[in-house]
């Protein structure tokens, strides 16, 4: 198309406008995570987990305290994660800094996933080990770091006691790490993923003690993930006949609707790969107590999607992506 324009940002990112000049933009959606209201920490929102070290909110910011002793830790990760839809990317934003360092207590933030919470075994997240910063990637508990001073873009050491905004845009090809709005170093793949386990993450943050040291304290304004592209794909449907346990999707997407097309006794709906919680809900299907017809959810789920059917006359289609 002749008349298509490309325009490109301070990156080096590229733009696009349509035939007739009009800019093709994206919206940011926020996906996990909040800003730290008050003095309380919201357990609807975030999970955390202390050996001695603390986790704690004051003046609307979270303090991530570590123990005095090795093997002491405090750790925080977003109850929801953020899923991955093809075509989009996601990026990971916090503002941070901290009180003091010491070389015996790691730090670590950013975008994380493990079967057994709050242990990250695939993700990618800064890490700062004292005063030296480094960023990494991680699949199968395999790390792969980059310590600063082989950064392959802009950086300059931010002060570490200030306020600083720290991001993680990640595709599937390439994970760029920026620091106040600088892209500080792109990790490209070009021939294996850099996550095994999968691209739907916690935000998460933790600071562990590997010596003898003193409190270090590691405090956030703010922790997200946001999609960089609205949701929007085409749903799909599964038809369920009778009596059944029926896996709709494993990993996280969006219930639009369940049409109850003919009576049974109770369809359960668990957020999960299997019959586990969470529950998202559970719908009375019976024709005298219960709904005939279709109920919209227009509800997002994380871990997976999961329907457990009773009833032998049970017939339902569930609409969702």
């Amino acid at each position: 198309m002749a008349n298509w324009k490309q325009l490109s940002d301070q990156y080096g990112w590229s733009a696009d406008c349509t035939p007739n000049g009009e800019l093709i933009t994206t919206d940011k959606i926020r996906l996990v995570g909040a800003i730290f209201n008050g003095a309380t920490v919201d357990t609807n929102f975030w999970t955390s987990a202390v050996s001695t070290g603390t986790v704690t909110q004051a003046s609307s910011e979270l303090v991530l305290t570590s123990g005095t002793a090795n093997g002491h830790y405090a750790r925080l990760y977003s109850v929801r994660r953020a899923d991955w839809v093809t075509g989009t990317s996601n990026k990971f934003r916090c503002q941070a800094r901290f009180e003091s360092s010491d070389n015996d207590v790691t730090v670590r933030f950013g975008v994380g996933w493990g079967a057994t919470m709050p242990t990250i075994t695939d993700g990618a997240y800064f890490k700062l080990v004292g005063s030296t910063l480094s960023v990494n990637t991680m699949a199968a508990t395999s790390e792969t770091s980059v310590a600063s001073g082989s950064f392959n873009g802009s950086y300059a050491a931010p002060t570490l006691t200030n306020n600083n905004t720290y991001e993680i845009l990640y595709t599937l090809g390439k994970v760029y790490f920026l620091i106040n709005n600088v892209i500080i170093h792109t990790a490209t793949f070009a021939t294996t993923h850099w996550t095994s386990g999968t691209t739907n993450f916690h935000v998460f943050a933790d600071v562990n003690n590997t010596g003898d040291s003193s409190a270090i304290k590691h405090i956030f304004r703010m922790m997200n993930i946001c999609r960089l592209g609205n949701f929007k794909t085409k749903p799909t449907y599964k038809y369920i006949s009778g009596e059944a346990t029926t896996v709709c999707k494993l990993g996280g997407g969006l219930l639009h609707a369940i049409v109850v097309n003919q009576a049974g006794t109770l369809c359960t709906i668990y957020d999960q790969t299997s019959a586990a919680v969470p529950i998202m809900g559970i719908v009375d299907t019976n024709k005298t107590t219960g709904v005939i017809g279709s109920i919209s959810y227009e509800c997002p789920f994380f871990n997976g999607l999961t329907l457990v059917t009773t009833g032998a006359g049970t017939n339902i289609t569930v609409i969702y992506e």
